[in-house]
Formats: structure tokens, C-alpha cells, sequence
């Protein structure tokens, strides 16, 4: 049967768009299956000139801004408070009366230690004038045996007169005149013992009126008032410390400790701290704190002024450890070389300790270099593959190269990076982990390492 011209026209149509159909999933399917990818370009890293500076290796924490001197003193005589006359954020001098108790228990007990007083300097005159007398009395008797008068020879009648005298005079005398000397200077030696004993008990007494006034054992600001009028005070002593760096602590009324660590029996009735001698105490971490010795120069920034670089130096380590959370950390005390004037007592401090330096040295990007135990290598850029160097100070971005390299040699950066983000592009830019370009401020981060180029 022979179709109409339209329904052949129509088929015709069908026709042609099927096969465009199946060519275009040949077409596909041979891109996808069939045609190679092109050769991908070889991969290159970025390459670094072996420079010439001072390298400086560093580690880095975080600590808080304390007073270098603080006292938490206590009334040493107990009684009831009747007075304060400080108050917090008040500056006070040195022997500046802080708070008072009733006096009235220790001035009985001084009246009673000066009557004793009394009592025992009666005694002493006493017993020098017995003494004295005994001396006298001695002296004489040497006197009369030492000169005998001559006497008739007595008759019957007159020797029996003779034998009653002398024991009438032996029994009128119960003692020798030596015996006499010696027991009056015992009792005068007692004598004078329980004078010197009331003396003392007299000072003590007084000593215990004068600490009714409570005083400031050291110039500073009062940071706590503990207690009140009406609570009863005294009988123990409290002291603070300036934390672990050593500086001198004051407890009690008005005595002194260097103790870096104080224990207290007691609190404090003010705490005072001198905040006009700040300090920076920091913890690090054991493997850092190895690192470390006191005289070693540092530098301090504050989060509070974030723009501010001051100058330090590292005044003590703990010798112990802390332990915190299994986490062990030495404490060190930074003495700052000048304090910035809204600087306050507890603001947060970041400081970074220079461990290490070396002047016009050789270095690479840490990052060039592949370790493998003690042997260091480099990857040359020009071609000639790896290279065994020898370093010298380490630090987290940048290393010393004593042998191995020369100035101006081309290496590659093995990560990509300095400091382990970015390509090289030239100088002067911090980069993360710690350590300078030649030029840059020093970095902060633990292991940091700075460099400073010609």
C-alpha cells in the first residue's frame, strides 16, 4: 500500500531526528570513554634564595600581670574591731594605720607587766643591799683573824665564862660570813633574772598595745577589706605572695617573707599590692620550660593594648611543677623594663622568651627542609636534586644552615609555604606560626623563630 506524500514527510522527519539522537550519544560517548585527557602540566613548588641575617629562635605562653610585692596582714593581738580607716582602691604608706581593736585587755595586761616590773626592781635593790651588807660583815671577820689580840691565860672560872661566850655567839650566828656572801649573791642573781624577765614582759605587753593599731607592712593599694567593725580579729597571720616569681611577700604585722609560696593560717584582715611594680607570670609547658633561664630577654604584649610591645626580662623559673589536668607547666616571673600607664593588676600578657640567636647567619624556611633522624636535607631548585645540610638555632618558620648552602642558592619549599600557608612573594611579612621575614616584628606561637636579614 502506498502512503500518502504527508505521512511519508512526517516519517521522514522522525526519521532524522533518531539519528541525530544516536549521533550525539556516539559523540558522547566517546568523549567520556574513548578520547585520553590531556597531559596535565608537571607540578612545580615554589622556590626560596638562601638568605644572610640574625635567626632567632623563641617560645611563646601566656600568663597574666601581677604585683611584684603584696601583704594580706592580720591583727596579732585579738580583740574586737572598733575602727577601719581604709577602704578599697585606697593608697596607703608604708606604717599607715589600717584598723583598730578595743585596746582595753591589753593595756590591763601592760599595767600588770609594769607593776611586776616595779616589784622586781624593788627586789634587785633589796638583795644588792643584803649583798652589800654580807660583804661588809666578811671583810670584817677576815679582818679579825688576821690580827688576833693577846689574851691572859684564864683561870678555872674564867675559862668556863670564856666556853659560854662562844656558844652564846654560836648560837646568836646561824651562818658563816661566807656562806652569808654566797647566798646573797644567789639571791641577787635571781634577783636580777626576774627583772630582765619582767623588762621583756613589759615590752611584749606594750608591743601588744601598739598591734590594737593595725598598720601597713608595705606602700601600696588596698585591693580587700576582709573585715568589719564588730568581728573579732587577731591571734593568726596571713600573707600573699606575688605567685611564683619569688618577689617578696609581707605577712602579718608588718613582718617580711621572700617566700615565693606562703602558707596561711589565717585570711588577711586588707590585702594590699603595689600596683605600680607589675610583673608578668606566665606558665610553659615542660617541653618549653627546658628552654628557659632567668636573665634571658623577652618581650610582652597586653590584650588590652595590642599595639604595645614592651620590654622584658625573664627574673625567675619555678623549680617545681603544676600539674593541671595531666598537663604539667613551670611557672616564670618576667620583669618589665617600663610599664604602660592604664596597665592593671590581672590583664591578660603574651610573651615570647628568645632562646636562641645567631647573628649573620645563613637560613632557610623551615619548610625547605626534610628530616630524617639527624640528617637534614634540601630539594634543589635548579634541578641537581637534594642537598645535606647542617643546621644550627631552629626556629618554627625559619633555620640556620651552617654547611651545605650558599648564599643565593635557589631551593624549594617542600610544603608550599613559610610557615606552612602561602607561596614566598618577598620580605617583611608575618607569617602564622611564630618567626619574621627579615625585617618583621618577632612572632609569637610556641617554638617560635625570628630572623632579621641584612
Amino acid at each position: 500500500m502506498v502512503l500518502p506524500r504527508h505521512k511519508l514527510r512526517g516519517l521522514s522527519f522522525v526519521n532524522v531526528a533518531l539519528v541525530a539522537i544516536v549521533l550525539a550519544i556516539a559523540v558522547t560517548a566517546y568523549f567520556l570513554f574513548f578520547k585520553k585527557d590531556p597531559p596535565a602540566a608537571s607540578a612545580t613548588r615554589p622556590s626560596v634564595a638562601v638568605q644572610r641575617g640574625e635567626v632567632t629562635a623563641s617560645v611563646s605562653s601566656s600568663g597574666t600581670l601581677q604585683s611584684s610585692q603584696t601583704a594580706s596582714p592580720q591583727f596579732e593581738t585579738s580583740g574586737t574591731v572598733t575602727q577601719v580607716l581604709v577602704k578599697v582602691g585606697q593608697v596607703v604608706a608604708k606604717g599607715a594605720a589600717i584598723a583598730k581593736v578595743d585596746p582595753a585587755a591589753a593595756e590591763r595586761q601592760l599595767r600588770i607587766a609594769q607593776q611586776n616590773q616595779i616589784a622586781s626592781a624593788n627586789s634587785v635593790t633589796a638583795a644588792d643591799e643584803t649583798l652589800s651588807d654580807a660583804q661588809d660583815a666578811l671583810e670584817e671577820a677576815e679582818e679579825a683573824s688576821a690580827s688576833p689580840s693577846p689574851t691572859p691565860t684564864p683561870s678555872n672560872g674564867q675559862q668556863q665564862t670564856q666556853q659560854e661566850t662562844q656558844q652564846s655567839q654560836g648560837q646568836g650566828q646561824s651562818q658563816s660570813p661566807e656562806v652569808a656572801v654566797s647566798n646573797a649573791e644567789a639571791s641577787l642573781a635571781k634577783a636580777k633574772a626576774d627583772k630582765e624577765q619582767s623588762d621583756q614582759d613589759v615590752e611584749a605587753a606594750q608591743a601588744a598595745v601598739d598591734a590594737t593599731t593595725l598598720k601597713a607592712p608595705i606602700a601600696g593599694t588596698i585591693t580587700a577589706v576582709n573585715g568589719s567593725v564588730g568581728s573579732v580579729a587577731g591571734g593568726s597571720s596571713a600573707s600573699s605572695s606575688s605567685g611564683t616569681g619569688g618577689q617578696g611577700s609581707t605577712s602579718g604585722q608588718g613582718s617580711g617573707s621572700t617566700s615565693s609560696t606562703s602558707t596561711t593560717s589565717g585570711t588577711g584582715f586588707v590585702d594590699i599590692a603595689d600596683l605600680k611594680a607589675l610583673q608578668v607570670v606566665a606558665a610553659f609547658a615542660e617541653a618549653d620550660a627546658i628552654k628557659i633561664k632567668a636573665g634571658q630577654a623577652a618581650t610582652v604584649t597586653l590584650n588590652a593594648e595590642p599595639g604595645t610591645t614592651l620590654t622584658a626580662s625573664l627574673a625567675t623559673v619555678s623549680p617545681t611543677p603544676t600539674t593541671t589536668n595531666g598537663v604539667v607547666s613551670y611557672s616564670a616571673t618576667f620583669s618589665l623594663a617600663k610599664l604602660p600607664a592604664n596597665a592593671r593588676m590581672g590583664q591578660t600578657a603574651n610573651v615570647t622568651v628568645q632562646t636562641a640567636k645567631a647573628a649573620n647567619a645563613l637560613y632557610v624556611p623551615s619548610t625547605a627542609i626534610a628530616t630524617s633522624g639527624t640528617t637534614y636535607t634540601v630539594t634543589m631548585a635548579d634541578g641537581s636534586g637534594t642537598r645535606e645540610v647542617q643546621v644550627g638555632v631552629r626556629g618554627d618558620s625559619y633555620t640556620q644552615i651552617t654547611s651545605g648552602l650558599n648564599e643565593g642558592d635557589q631551593i624549594e619549599l617542600l610544603q608550599g609555604a613559610i610557615g606552612g600557608t602561602g607561596t614566598q612573594n618577598g620580605q617583611n611579612r608575618q607569617q602564622p606560626g611564630g618567626g619574621q621575614f627579615p625585617g618583621a616584628g618577632v612572632g609569637q606561637g610556641t617554638g617560635a623563630g625570628g630572623f632579621r636579614g641584612r
